[in-house]
């Protein structure tokens, strides 16, 4: 047996969220590790990618086909068709929300959905319910909408239907300090205990979709 995790950095650079998705996805392979399965992990920065939002052109439907819009949106996708066992997906915050490439990138799921209302779509809607998700997000202050950016996109999680775990209280939440720095959200302990346990979560539940039991607790305390 061998499990797939996958990671997505949606900011422009590759910096800090992508530093703390990788610290989920070690967490989430060593959590394997423990356990006697191996892990494969794959973080994929959104760096220099084109994302286009969805314009509601319904092209999709009119020609029977994935989105026609002509950028990396598919690219970007294509690792999650394959239906991985986790995902940890993470934004930087801007604005209080989510960066805008992280919501166009969401928005343009809408055309693997379109069978769900046109039984004559070709494409089946991917069965997401077999990977297990975490969401998380990296913001210049502490309280500078973190929490709102995680929620964002845990809404995103389940209209799409991941089966989602949270990490402390909801996701994994890391901050620079107010520091500028491509690592800096390294130094939050706290923050990265959380990624940490985002990582261990994603990987306990995607075990236990595996028939695995008698698991530890994965909790605030928890260590590995």
């Amino acid at each position: 047996m061998k499990l797939k995790f996958i990671g997505y950095s949606t900011s422009p650079r590759k910096s800090n969220t992508l530093n703390f998705v990788q610290v989920a996805l070690e967490a989430a392979k060593r959590f394997a590790n423990e356990f006697g399965v191996e892990a494969d992990t794959q973080a994929i920065s959104f760096s220099k990618k084109k994302v286009y939002p969805c314009y509601n052109c319904d092209m999709c439907i009119k020609r029977k086909t994935l989105c026609v819009l002509k950028d990396d949106w598919l690219e970007l996708v294509e690792p999650l068709l394959e239906e991985p066992n986790g995902l940890i997906i993470a934004s930087p915050v801007y604005f209080f929300s989510t960066n805008s490439i992280a919501r166009a990138f969401m928005e343009r799921f809408t055309c693997l959905e379109k069978k769900i209302w046109d039984p004559s779509f070709p494409y089946e809607p991917p069965d997401f319910s077999k990977t297990v998700a975490a969401a998380m997000a990296v913001g210049f202050d502490r309280n500078g909408g973190v929490e709102h950016t995680v929620s964002n996109i845990i809404d995103w999680l389940l209209v799409t239907g991941f089966t989602t775990v949270g990490g402390f209280y909801i996701g994994g939440m890391g901050w620079t300090m107010e520091q500028d720095g491509t690592s800096k959200v390294l130094e939050d302990e706290r923050g990265v205990k959380s990624a940490k346990l985002c990582g261990y979560k994603v990987a306990k539940v995607a075990l236990l979709m595996k028939g695995f039991s008698d698991l530890p607790n994965v909790t605030w305390n928890f260590e590995l």
